[in-house]
């Protein structure tokens, strides 16, 4: 009877902790649950949200983002509305930025007076840390300008307000793994469009004149993909500059042993102005590659990729993202903490029973054999 009790209680071990194994380690979208009524909120903000400008007159706007305390997002996608009559934008500097991918370049619609951008935190971003003076929560900094002759525009009599405003197309995501919208508010600007300007401002300039700093060094990859650009090699790059921004990228490919020829040519090889991707001229990859990044102060840096480079397929190697990075899920932590309480248990209390259990002893040195 001892035996079956014991074999028993082995089973039922076993089941607890191949249960608590098994909740461990499988994916908690299975079990998610939304949230119950719980609101994380992001607040998007003008800084400054007001002043005094007239025709000649460029100011610098920054994109602040705060998040609750405990909240993490890892995407934005920005749409801010100006009076074309009255304003207009001239520069988007990203230096700053706290987005490291950008998946919409700042684009300017000049006519509808419409400013959009996308972008994203793989890592997220969990909000300023302490101490912080404010300078980490940066999306961009937008640089707008008053124009001396309203040209197509109204004729303003006295003071205007200027409105630049958060767009319905706004919004920002929760870094949970599902994507989910945050509960979001946006702060608003109202500047005012005086008749005169009060002494000709241009703050965009003065960040431009105190950049003396080139772009960080940054790499060049070779990439391949089957499915795009009809099957042709071409780089992929970026730069990051923390002052001013990168204005723009230059290209040229020219031949390792006759440097600024052409390959296969007797004529000057010269940089064109490009963006990330480019698609390579030299398809056999015979040719040096020299990708220019230049900040809105001039400032350059340069990155060289040498002939018959690496080539890696799109979306593989040094552009793939791993999660092997990410701390671990609590789910998981409590489901492996359950499984090792469960084993412990067991085998505690199985010991315990061990030790009460008064084995029987039979004494058999006193019997006489059966006659």
């Amino acid at each position: 009877m001892r035996k079956f009790l014991n074999i028993e209680y082995r089973i039922l071990n076993i089941a607890l902790i191949l249960f608590a194994l098994v909740f461990a380690f499988i994916p908690l979208s299975l079990f998610h649950i939304p949230n119950s009524g719980i609101a994380y909120a992001a607040t998007l903000t003008l800084d400054p949200s007001t002043g005094n400008y007239g025709p000649g007159d460029m100011f610098v706007v920054t994109l602040r983002l705060d998040t609750s305390p405990g909240e993490c997002i890892n995407a934005a996608s920005i749409e801010l509305l100006y009076p074309t009559d009255w304003v207009k934008v001239t520069a988007v500097s990203k230096g700053e930025s706290l987005l490291t991918l950008w998946t919409d370049e700042p684009l300017i619609d000049a006519e509808h007076g419409k400013l959009t951008f996308s972008g994203g935190i793989p890592a997220g971003y969990c909000g300023r840390v302490q101490g912080d003076p404010g300078k980490t929560n940066i999306l961009a900094k937008v640089v707008f300008g008053v124009p001396g002759n309203m040209i197509g525009g109204k004729t303003a009599t006295g003071p205007v307000p200027m409105n630049i405003t958060f767009g319905s197309s706004t919004k920002i995501l929760l870094n949970d793994g599902f994507g989910s919208p945050a509960l979001l508010t946006t702060q608003n600007a109202t500047f005012t469009h005086v008749l005169n300007s009060s002494g000709i401002k241009n703050e965009w300039l003065d960040i431009v004149h105190a950049d003396t700093t080139p772009p960080d060094e940054f790499k060049v990859t070779i990439a391949h993909d089957s499915s795009t650009f009809d099957g042709k090699y071409f780089i992929v790059f970026l730069a990051v500059d923390k002052q001013s921004g990168v204005h723009h990228y230059e290209v040229r490919e020219d031949d390792p042993v006759r440097l600024g020829i052409t390959r296969g040519k007797n004529e000057k090889a010269s940089f064109v102005i490009a963006t990330s991707p480019y698609v390579l001229k030299d398809q056999e990859l015979k040719s040096r590659v020299t990708v220019r990044a230049i900040d809105n102060a001039g400032n350059v840096q340069e990155s060289i990729l040498a002939p018959s480079g690496d080539v890696i397929a799109a979306g593989n190697g040094s552009q793939s993202s791993s999660s092997s990075g990410k701390n671990t899920p609590l789910w998981r932590v409590l489901g492996v903490v359950l499984a090792v309480l469960t084993l412990g248990s067991a085998s505690w209390f199985y010991a315990r029973r061990e030790r009460m259990t008064v084995p029987v002893v039979v004494n058999t040195e006193n019997d006489e054999p059966e006659a």
